[in-house]
């Protein structure tokens, strides 16, 4: 089987569509303006073959290169990009190569924001609107991220539902630390979900919405692309698939459900430029058989932080202890407010300070001079006092040697040897 990838470099993360594609066998022939020393790591290798042409823009060009892979490698089953930039692009070159796949009527309507907003608008979903600073007049209540997967007869094959712990554009503006779990808001929310795909017309592609869930549901964001990479990582380890092979699966006319399990998946994110509570090994250690994913953030969105673990809780209110733990900062443990406040210094009480400082160095020197003299003199009659009875000693032993030699010395002298 033949696809044709248009751009297959960019974004970054399509190289897993790619990979997933050359895994079941297909021929993927990719066609760009980069240069293949260009091309991102997970990319090398993953394609069949490459024609480069200098302009995408450039019709004519792209249309040689699609004809030329024709001719080496026969008929095009696929032509897809994954990027809304080319969805125009993609259409043009279905029609003339009579492939299988959403037509121009498709790529003006699904990816014009005007036109897919009035044909939400038309399934009854409430879509919400901004205000002059460009902020969403929304109720209060969770905010709701699905995404998922449709067939090419518009049937929703794969359903994921995450619950954020802030509105995404809020997180991006205010710095703030994602985190987000799956979640199940029950059929209704699913039926809902079901009208706005049938409602657009959802055919073998991807669909994305996130709602703000209170006394009534509003649509805030939509997409029909396929998810940030942050969220597909998600849906791998919450759910049966991984929705790139499932893409993929679609293509080649494989079938590959994705469901989603009972248990809570968690994705927690950290950044370096903050001081945290608690170390990764200790997050470590807290998470345990539980975890699914850790590491570098890839994506390059500022949203997703610098490091992120993906892991497993049996109910909500454990995934929220565990978010709580993970982004714990020490300001939250100790917050300046818990100390004594600063109280001002004059100048005269500094001086006076210094001065009490530098009387108490002297006089603690002084005393430890005086110290070290009286050690010294310890010590000079400790020396005098041994040195007496080291002389007293010797003069006493002398005086004895003395006394028992003089008697035999008067004898000698008063019986003098006769001569002969």
């Amino acid at each position: 089987m033949n696809v044709i990838f248009i751009s297959p470099n960019y974004p970054e993360g399509r190289w897993r569509y790619v990979n997933a594609l050359r895994g079941l066998g297909a021929n993927v022939l990719g066609i760009g303006d980069a240069v293949e020393e260009d091309f991102p790591y997970g990319l090398k290798g993953c394609l069949t073959d490459y024609y480069r042409v200098d302009d995408l823009h450039n019709y004519d060009a792209v249309y040689r290169a699609v004809a030329f892979f024709s001719h080496k490698y026969g008929r095009p089953d696929v032509i897809e990009s994954l990027n809304d930039y080319w969805a125009v692009l993609e259409a043009s070159l279905r029609r003339d190569f009579n492939v299988v796949g959403f037509d121009l009527d498709y790529a003006q309507r699904v990816y014009n924001r005007e036109r897919a907003e009035d044909v939400i608008k038309s399934s009854g979903v409430k879509v919400a609107v901004k205000d002059c600073d460009g902020n969403f007049d929304v109720p209060e209540g969770k905010i709701i991220k699905c995404c998922g997967l449709a067939n090419r007869y518009g049937k929703i094959t794969g359903l994921a539902v995450y619950e954020f712990s802030d509105v995404p554009k809020v997180i991006a503006e205010k710095k703030e630390l994602l985190s987000f779990f799956s979640t199940d808001p029950g059929e209704q929310f699913n039926e809902m979900v079901a009208n706005i795909v049938d409602a657009v017309g959802i055919k073998s592609g991807f669909f994305g919405f996130t709602f703000a869930v209170g006394e009534e549901t509003v649509l805030l964001d939509w997409s029909f692309l396929p998810p940030d990479e942050y969220f597909a990582d998600a849906m791998a380890c919450s759910g049966s698939s991984d929705v790139c092979h499932m893409w993929a699966a679609e293509k080649i006319g494989m079938k590959m459900d994705y469901h989603q399990s009972p248990d809570i998946t968690v994705y927690v994110t950290r950044r370096f430029d903050r001081s945290y509570r608690y170390s990764h090994d200790r997050v470590m250690t807290k998470l345990r058989s539980g975890l699914r994913r850790y590491g570098r953030s890839y994506t390059g969105v500022d949203i997703t932080g610098d490091y992120f673990y993906i892991f497993k809780a049996d109910s909500e209110q454990k995934a929220r202890n565990m978010i709580e733990f993970i982004q714990m900062d020490y300001s939250d443990i100790s917050p300046i407010a818990q100390f004594p406040p600063l109280r001002a210094v004059k100048k005269e009480d500094l001086k006076q300070t210094s001065i009490r400082e530098q009387s108490s160095f002297d006089a603690r020197r002084l005393i430890s001079r005086k110290v070290e003299e009286k050690m010294r003199q310890g010590e000079a009659v400790q020396i005098a006092e041994s040195a007496y009875e080291q002389g007293k000693a010797q003069a006493g032993l002398c005086s004895g040697k003395a006394q028992a030699q003089s008697p035999a010395k008067t004898k000698a002298k008063k019986n003098p040897p006769r001569s002969n």
